[in-house]
């Protein structure tokens, strides 16, 4: 898994450790939304410390990179050098079918395409 999969993940995770499920997988989910969490605040102070380096920015002064500028390629070459390195976030220990079975199923408690694409590189993979 590379820090790409976390990044991509992080609202979806958010989303996740709001639904209701069996207590087992909410234990679980509970677990590692802490190690996920970590992960992902780790890429988050890189992102910023990029963006106050390639913007000039003072510490503790507001930052930003225009659009369309020579300093956003220059963010997303430097970003997506980051997010492509491997993770050391260990897998979710449940698969995503188990994950998918322990939820509720009430219809304000459901996964999108869109969330279940950006978790499923997160969890153990279902046996064949």
């Amino acid at each position: 898994m590379k820090l790409a999969n976390v990044f991509a993940a992080q609202a979806a995770m958010v989303r996740l450790a709001a639904m209701k499920m069996t207590p087992k997988a909410a234990y679980v989910v509970l677990k590692y939304s802490r190690l996920f969490d970590a992960e992902h605040e780790v890429i988050e102070k890189q992102r910023i410390a990029l963006v106050m380096e390639i913007s000039g920015a003072e510490e503790g002064q507001p930052a930003s990179i225009e659009a369309g500028t020579p300093e956003l390629e220059a963010f997303r070459t430097q970003f997506d050098e980051i997010l492509s390195v491997d993770s050391e976030l260990p897998l979710c220990p449940m698969t995503i079918n188990a994950l998918i079975g322990a939820l509720d199923v009430s219809d304000s408690n459901t996964l999108s395409v869109q969330d279940m694409a950006v978790l499923e590189p997160l969890f153990e993979a279902d046996a064949e």
